[in-house]
């Protein structure tokens, strides 16, 4: 197939799932930029003047000397596991920053996917393309300096670090040794895949993370895809741990009629719900691909596609990932995320710690691909 410490005033609504899948931990996410939240009140809480207190007592007569930062990272470390919520945590600067990059619509680089130290997917139209790098290609330096004992996120932190707009790489191809130069560009972010079936009018839809630009790229796909006569969709979201909540809402927006529900949220003393507020919508039979590692987003699209579109789930029961979170960028630029909310499907059911259960309950990927063709022929 084509697989085409005080707080500062950016916070995000994210829907955050941490769970022991590819390459480790995954971080999956819904965010909603350019959120502020008043923290005033704070200044006033009868509870918070007696933490000061105790504070400043513990620096003033303490018999011994007093690490004070460390001692306020143990106050927020036991704020947050008082809680006893794993998807409120604290995150360093780079895991916030992580998250943010793997969301973009865009990145700097040269357009080489890379697992291992193995190039895996070339970019059209990217600097790798144009330079000849090729699938395959065993990394071995990054600028002169030894890679070959890395992995795929320590070499990609070389090429994005590396203050030079230049990037010499050299592989190995077929016994030889090779180097090309390229100059890194900014690069569109591609997190689908796409194309019509062999011997079929049945599209096929893969979407791997909910990035800033997901509907845009969506939407270009199924006109694409429109064009080439499909009559019908697949949409995998197997593996798909998340992303923007603006993205959610968007894409599920490019197939719903106008006015039906998408998700809602819920707090401890409101609800509001989410329609789509599109003239787009599709009318096709779609069957959406779900596995235990979709979640979150993944979890948004295949609900809204089910209950309110009237999609049929294939797979294994989705993993289940219904709190919201906000996140507070902190002064020190590390960030705080604390759940807010959770998230209800259109038929105002919570999948937290539950699930999705697919309509057809199938294992592995192929079999459960191959069921999704059947249904649609």
């Amino acid at each position: 197939m084509k697989k085409t410490k005080g707080f500062g005033l950016l916070s995000v609504i994210i829907i955050m799932i941490i769970t022991a899948v590819i390459s480790g931990i995954t971080t999956g996410v819904i965010m909603l930029n350019n959120t502020e939240v008043n923290l005033n009140s704070t200044v006033k809480d009868k509870e918070l003047q007696e933490f000061i207190d105790v504070y400043e007592t513990l620096l003033s007569r303490y018999y011994n000397d007093i690490d004070k930062e460390g001692m306020l990272n143990a106050a927020e470390e036991g704020m947050l596991n008082f809680l006893g919520d794993k998807y409120t945590t604290y995150l360093k600067d780079d895991e916030y920053q992580g998250i943010l990059d793997e969301l973009a619509a865009t990145y700097r680089g040269i357009g080489a996917e890379i697992a291992g130290n193995e190039i895996i997917k070339i970019a059209p139209d990217s600097p790798a393309e144009d330079a000849g790098l090729m699938v395959g290609d065993i990394v071995l330096k990054i600028n002169d300096v030894d890679v070959s004992n890395l992995d795929s996120k320590e070499i990609g932190e070389i090429i994005k670090n590396d203050q030079s707009e230049n990037i010499k790489m050299e592989v190995s191809r077929n016994d030889m040794i090779l180097s090309f130069n390229m100059a890194k560009e900014n690069l569109i972010n591609t997190v689908i895949n796409y194309e019509v079936i062999e011997n079929t009018k049945i599209g096929y839809l893969a979407i791997s993370k909910f990035s800033e630009n997901l509907a845009d790229q969506v939407a270009n796909a199924l006109s694409s895809l429109e064009n080439n006569g499909i009559t019908s969709l697949i949409v995998d979201v197997r593996n798909n741990v998340g992303g923007y909540l603006s993205a959610a809402e968007e894409t599920s927006s490019l197939f719903l009629e106008e006015g039906k529900k998408i998700y809602s949220l819920q707090t401890s003393n409101s609800e509001h719900t989410y329609k789509d507020k599109t003239e787009a919508k599709r009318t096709y039979p779609i069957v959406v691909l779900i596995n235990n590692n979709s979640a979150s987003a993944a979890e948004i699209l295949a609900a809204a596609l089910k209950e309110s579109y009237g999609a049929t789930l294939v797979g294994i029961k989705s993993y289940g990932k219904g709190k919201v979170q906000l996140v507070e960028k902190l002064e020190n630029g590390d960030a705080l995320k604390y759940t807010s909310a959770k998230w209800l499907t259109p038929k105002g059911v919570c999948i937290d710690g539950i699930g999705i259960s697919p309509d057809w309950n199938i294992t592995g990927d192929s079999e459960q691909l191959n069921k999704a063709i059947q249904l649609l022929s």
